[in-house]
């Protein structure tokens, strides 16, 4: 992180607090402040969408519909709080939006409803968002801050990844390849690479979210997977990566740490990635005649290099969704001779 702030000078480390601590709010259930600091990271820097889901998908794996529309709330009224002088830009819609926020505060003051505060906090951002749109209000900052990224750069990837998508890039692939043409009527449908791997991961981010509300309620350390799992997801399976997106992954990825070595080792693998991609984007930036070999080095290495950074999200992954093979799990073979009739507690269902 500090090679990626400094050596190479970015604004990537600051989302990461924003992140951490809305995973410490989401674990002390405190799911309205978790949706607010997404919101408040994802403003500084829109990759933090990419991994926002999990935390609405986490408590509806719990059958915690309450808990998701307080996080989901806590996101709309942030993000509208921040926008609001290019959302709200006449009278007129400041006339609108204080009549919708004096009939929601008279209902929330007359009706005893639980979680007051964030349902008038949701409806309000709601109606600035809509009150923006029908008002002539400005989505510039969105437009510029998030979809212009993704139109600039129609590349599988940028830079030097190791990542599927420089594999499926070594092997003639492009970012608009079609997959699967289909026609109903005269209507056609396109399934891109690029919308083929973004419906693969986030696919793989609702598992996670449900390894997270399975371990939690395990009491599993291996929650702190879950939560680290879509940052290494987003990176290995996403186009329009650039090299320096795995250094979410790379950090936040030390909570392995408190988990097994194992996670442990293919944390500092990851880290050692991470910054090896970073090296030598600097190195290609300047093209010293010292460190040209390097550089070829360097570039040779990327294919291994991606199989290798792919095996090690695979194991996250794996351990993020807490599967265990059957004759593999530690004390089958004692469930295997255990008397038919147990006297003990019955196990919690699922």
């Amino acid at each position: 992180m500090i090679l990626d702030a400094h050596g190479w000078p970015q604004w990537d480390v600051w989302i990461l607090p924003f992140y951490l601590f809305a995973a410490l709010a989401a674990l002390k259930n405190r799911w309205f402040w978790c949706g607010c600091l997404l919101a408040l990271g994802a403003m500084l820097k829109g990759q933090l969408l990419f991994v926002a889901p999990l935390f609405f998908l986490w408590p509806l794996w719990q059958k915690r519909w309450m808990s998701a529309l307080r996080a989901l709330a806590g996101f709309t009224a942030t993000a509208a709080l921040i926008v609001s002088p290019w959302l709200l830009r006449t009278p007129g819609a400041w006339i609108a939006f204080a009549v919708v926020a004096g009939a929601s505060l008279f209902v929330a003051l007359r009706y005893k409803l639980p979680h007051k505060g964030a349902w008038l906090a949701g409806i309000l951002g709601c109606a600035a968002f809509v009150i923006g749109a029908f008002t002539g209000g400005s989505f510039a900052w969105f437009e510029i801050g998030f979809v212009y990224g993704t139109k600039h750069y129609p590349y599988l990837f940028i830079s030097s990844c190791y990542n599927l998508a420089s594999l499926l890039a070594a092997a003639g692939w492009s970012l608009k390849d079609d997959l699967l043409p289909a026609h109903v009527g005269s209507v056609r449908f396109h399934l891109t690479l690029q919308w083929a791997l973004r419906l693969f991961f986030l696919g793989a981010v609702a598992l996670c979210a449900r390894g997270a509300a399975r371990h939690l309620r395990n009491r599993d350390p291996r929650v702190l997977i879950a939560i680290t799992a879509p940052w290494l997801l987003m990176f290995a399976l996403l186009g329009q990566m650039q090299e320096r997106y795995l250094v979410w992954g790379a950090v936040v990825s030390a909570v392995a740490l408190g988990v097994s070595v194992r996670l442990s080792v293919i944390h500092f693998i990851i880290s050692a990635a991470s910054t090896t991609m970073i090296v030598h984007v600097m190195l290609v930036d300047k093209k010293l005649d010292p460190t040209l070999r390097a550089i070829d080095v360097l570039h040779s290495i990327r294919p291994y290099a991606s199989v290798l950074v792919l095996v090690c999200v695979a194991v996250y992954f794996w351990d993020a969704l807490g599967w265990r093979i059957p004759a593999f799990r530690r004390g089958a073979f004692k469930t295997a001779t255990s008397p038919s009739l147990s006297l003990g507690p019955e196990p919690e269902e699922a």
